[in-house]
């Protein structure tokens, strides 16, 4: 299997990178072919510009550019060659952090990832999965309890919003919260967590 790792937090230490690192580490000892895509050391360019953006011409979705700028275009060839998409980044403002927002509105662009007109758009994305782990300040549940208010509300704007238009299934959306106030055991319990999970996944796949 083929898994593509886009990942988004800025710091070179702290729990996303673990989490991070434990995703590739179990993956390749599953023999699982592994691809990271860290988009601030890519310095990844976050702005949608006005020419790819999509507007109505005569009841018509239309692009100015016929074709998506190339660093998009990069973008979208790892994601189409891969079977597993994982995304793993700390919730800011109840949502993504900018980068990982504007990677989105570029990358899963109209024509890619969802069409109103062409129903072969969506079918390119059909047997993918993706699973999506964020960090959180705020409390969360115990597993195997309901989301609170606020967690089921980003899971909609967030892991369930993206792949809504195409034939990607969402695994799930892991989020571990209270990290500033984590002891370094409740730490080594997330990351211990992460790789039980990423162990389980070949019931998915």
């Amino acid at each position: 299997m083929k898994a593509l790792i886009v990942y988004a937090h800025p710091r070179e230490e702290g729990l996303n990178k673990g989490i991070l690192e434990t995703v590739v580490k179990t993956l390749k000892k599953q023999g699982h072919e592994v691809t990271v895509r860290d988009l601030y050391r890519m310095n990844f360019d976050p702005v949608l510009s006005g020419e790819d953006t999509i507007h109505i011409e005569e009841g018509h979705f239309v692009r100015e550019k016929e074709t998506y700028p190339k660093d998009v275009e990069i973008e979208q060839q790892y994601i189409l060659e891969n079977d597993l998409l994982i995304y793993i980044f700390p919730i800011w403002w109840n949502s993504f952090p900018a980068i990982l927002k504007g990677y989105i509105d570029r990358v899963f662009a109209y024509g890619f990832a969802y069409s109103f007109e062409d129903a072969t758009v969506s079918k390119q994305f059909s047997g993918k999965k993706a699973l999506f782990f964020s960090t959180t300040g705020q409390p969360q549940t115990p597993e195997n309890e309901p989301d609170t208010v606020l967690t089921q509300a980003i899971k909609t704007t967030t892991s369930g919003w993206i792949f809504n238009a195409n034939d990607t299934e969402v695994i799930d959306h892991i989020f571990y919260g209270r990290v500033p106030y984590l002891t370094d055991t409740d730490l080594e319990n997330v990351l211990r967590d992460v790789e039980n999970r990423i162990e389980a996944l070949d019931k998915f796949l």
